[in-house]
């Protein structure tokens, strides 16, 4: 009864929309390119003008109709699941603007491949196995002390329970039932966005429990010998085909079960080469889990099964590149209903937070001539929203090749190979995607009762983690996960618009703002007193053109010199940096027939202004060394010239002392200091300007010349402990680090043996202990002398070294 009062409102809007809708615009007949509806299946909706998944810009004229159907096949994950869809469409044209459309699966076949990757098949009345799974604990689980906690079910642990599944057994979990250990499956509870169902479902809410991909049965009483299942590579999140997340058999059939209706609502000209637009559309299903009949459809996987539906919305455009080739883009976004379900004990709960879509499509579409087109499609869909998590969610990626073909304008068929460019194959697991759980096995180990309590065993729980990388073990890849779809389509479509011969536009006239540009003067240069020189040199250009048919008019320039700026009826002609003479300006126009028109050309010319010198001194001063140099060094002196005329600047060095070594004539020199020692050199420069400006400025700065360095006694001890003689080399080894172009002289007096044992112990702590450059350290045998007797010296790069053993 729903579903017809939805039909009836749907006919209600319908014939507002017709009565509503005015106008028509018919195609020319020497367009090539027709329109059919598009397929959609595999997240698209289709019914709506376009490719085979991708909308593009065009919409049936008013009157015009079409009757489609269609075979899909495509894969999905998770699950490795193939199916089928035949699509039924039907549209019709109310305006150039509007364009309305009805769609529903005539037939839907779903095959999974790997069963075990879906939780659907976990539920207690699932046709394929009684597989182990990971469920919210049930109520009467061993007095209830694992309340809102993952557990393990076992292997074959769950009796065939019909849905709604409120009551039945959740079986014995290894331990015999008794007054404190009878689990049931429980009612839902709301919680969030969606319910929980202990017994049957996950931690993280909705009807579907965590899946088991593999598990090993160890011995947990060696002494009585008993073995025990215990999962290895599990998840606590459910993981379901947002397609179909209640399947629950290999294989499932339905027929409409799924339907869809919305406009196509175009916002550009129907002669516009570019077409914008949207589709609101609403989509609803037939069968929901209300009952065990609706639940068992959603089992076949008949459809999601959202009680309110799916409403969307999705923006499509597309342009006429050349008259062979189209090019179309949608995007659009689609808002999930959850599925919603009135259960005996639990009310009106979620069973599923179902994601929300985003869609992105791009097509390109080649109508060779009006019976042949060949077609090429890219798609995503991606998975967002708040959402039941997924344990191996895979957003689609889609590639499509095909082509349609025309007998008629009114009718025609087309096939296209689909390509699925991200299945859940080896390759889509990478190596640093990491899955992590944490669940308990309520009877890991039976421990015999006492006298006490009657005999009665205990049961003993263990926790189990779980941390994989990479492809899990257990989980079996995707194959052959490609489909193809074939679509014939028949309809009404108006006669086309008979070939008018274009008239060509008309220039009226081209004005320009000025007909004379003067240049700007040059740096350092002025106009002369009475004279005003533009520093701008762009001309305002104005275009006055009609044409006899109202076409869309392109403008366009050719210049002889300088650029154009802009487009249109109103441009700028931007002659900066040409040289003086007279350019030219040639203005044509184009209605769609191409530069067909009389062409206007008008001439600007580019002169001279009479400017003169700007006299302006510069600023000088001079930069010295910014230390003391060594003497036989070099200083640098530079002369810095700011503000002013610089153009023509001459200069000339002198000094006090010392020789210029280069630089003469340039705003830098070096000059030499040989033979020179503690003292100071000054260095004047003289620059003059451009000629007539009568420009001349001098400046001076000093250099400092240090004295010739002298070696320096670091320290001298004699017969001493080795702790203290490395302790005085710390001091020693520091300087030569603070000082690294000085070298380190060792004199050592005494025996030729002291001396020998003393240089050993010296060399071994500098270079091995301390690290210094074996190369940067002299030894020098003082002489013979009754006890040891070290000097230390640091002697500075240029310093007279012989003084050291005097």
């Amino acid at each position: 009864m729903k579903l017809a009062n939805r039909a009836f409102l749907l006919t209600i809007i319908l014939m507002s929309l017709v009565m509503a809708a005015t106008g028509q615009t018919l195609r020319p007949e020497s367009d090539d390119r027709n329109i059919a509806p598009t397929v959609g299946t595999g997240g698209p909706v289709g019914g709506p003008t376009g490719l085979f998944t991708v909308y593009d810009g065009q919409t049936l004229r008013k009157g015009e109709f079409t009757f489609s159907v269609a075979y899909s096949n495509f894969d999905r994950d998770p699950g490795d699941a193939d199916i089928v869809e035949v699509p039924v469409s039907f549209q019709i044209g109310l305006s150039d603007y509007l364009e309305l459309f009805f769609n529903t699966d005539a037939y839907r076949a779903v095959n999974i491949n790997s069963p075990r990757h879906l939780s659907s098949f976990y539920l207690p009345n699932a046709t394929y196995f009684d597989g182990p799974a990971i469920v919210l604990a049930p109520p009467g689980l061993l007095n209830n002390q694992f309340a809102g906690q993952p557990v393990f079910r076992p292997s074959g642990n769950q009796p065939f329970v019909f849905f709604p599944y409120v009551g039945g057994s959740a079986g014995t979990y290894g331990y015999p039932i008794s007054a404190t250990h009878n689990p049931v499956l429980g009612a839902g509870i709301p919680s969030g966005a969606q319910a929980l169902f202990p017994g049957i479902g996950s931690i993280y809410g909705s009807i579907l429990p965590g899946v088991v991909l593999q598990s090993i049965f160890v011995n947990a009483n060696p002494q009585g010998g008993a073995t025990i299942e215990v999962p290895q590579v599990y998840t606590t999140s459910p993981a379901y085909l947002p397609d179909a997340p209640f399947i629950g058999r290999p294989y499932g059939e339905s027929a409409f079960s799924t339907f869809t209706a919305g406009a196509k609502i175009r916002f550009t000209g129907p002669t516009n080469p570019v077409g914008v637009g949207i589709i609101p559309f609403y989509r609803f299903y037939a069968d929901r889990p209300n009952d065990s009949d609706g639940f068992t459809m959603l089992q076949r996987g008949a459809s999601p099964g959202s009680k309110r539906g799916d409403i969307g919305l999705i923006g499509f455009a597309d342009v006429r590149v050349r008259k062979w080739l189209n090019i179309s883009a949608n995007v659009g976004y689609i808002y999930n209903g959850d599925v919603k379900g009135d259960l005996p004990g639990s009310g009106n709960v979620t069973l599923l937070d179902r994601p929300d879509e985003l869609i992105a499509a791009f097509g390109i579409d080649f109508p060779v001539n009006k019976y042949f087109q060949p077609i090429a499609e890219f798609r995503s869909l991606q998975y967002v929203g708040g959402r039941t998590p997924n344990s191996f969610e895979n957003s689609p990626y889609d590639a499509l090749i095909g082509a349609r073909v025309f007998p008629r304008r009114w009718f025609g068929f087309g096939a296209a190979y689909r390509h699925h460019l991200n299945p859940q194959d080896i390759g889509s697991f990478d190596d640093s995607d990491t899955f992590n759980g944490t669940i308990v096995v309520p009877c890991f180990t039976t421990v015999p009762g006492t006298p006490n309590d009657e005999g009665e065993p205990t049961c003993q729980p263990q926790v189990i983690r779980t941390s994989f990388d990479g492809v899990p073990a257990g989980f079996r890849p995707s194959s052959d996960p490609h489909g193809f779809m074939v679509q014939a389509w028949v309809g009404r479509r108006n006669e086309r618009a008979a070939e008018v011969l274009n008239q060509p536009a008309v220039i009226n006239t081209v004005d320009l703002s000025n007909s004379t540009i003067t240049k700007p003067c040059a740096p350092g240069f002025q106009p002369r007193e009475g004279v005003e020189c533009r520093d701008d040199q762009t001309v305002n250009v104005r275009t006055n053109a009609t044409d006899p048919e109202n076409d869309v008019i392109t403008y366009n320039y050719t210049v002889s010199g300088g650029r154009i700026v802009g487009q249109g009826a109103n441009v700028t002609w931007d002659l900066s940096g040409v040289n003086t003479g007279t350019y030219t300006i040639t203005v044509a126009v184009d209605d769609g027939c191409g530069v067909c028109s009389e062409t206007k050309t008008e001439t600007v010319e580019v002169v001279e202004c009479d400017c003169v010198k700007v006299c302006e001194c510069p600023t000088l001063t001079v930069d010295g060394p910014a230390s003391a140099v060594k003497p036989g060094d070099t200083m640098t002196f530079r002369a810095n010239v700011v503000g002013g005329n610089q153009q023509n600047i001459t200069y000339n060095w002198t000094v006090s002392q010392g020789t210029i070594v280069s630089g003469q004539g340039t705003p830098q020199i070096v000059v030499g200091t040989e033979g020179l020692e503690d003292t100071n050199i000054q260095a004047t420069v003289t620059i003059t300007g451009d000629e007539g400006c009568n420009c001349e400025e001098s400046a001076s700065e000093t250099g400092v010349i240090i004295g010739v360095p002298e070696p320096d006694l670091v320290d001298e001890f004699g017969p001493i402990p080795n702790n203290d003689v490395k302790a005085r080399l710390d001091i020693f080894a520091n300087r030569l680090a603070n000082e690294p172009t000085s070298s380190g002289y060792i004199v050592n007096y005494g025996s030729a043996r002291d001396v020998t044992r003393r240089e050993q112990l010296i060399r071994t702590y500098l270079v091995s202990d301390k690290g210094i450059d074996p190369s940067r350290l002299v030894f020098v045998n003082g002489g013979v002398e009754s006890a040891i007797r070290t000097r230390l010296w640091i002697v500075p790069a240029g310093a007279d070294a012989s003084t050291v053993n005097e």
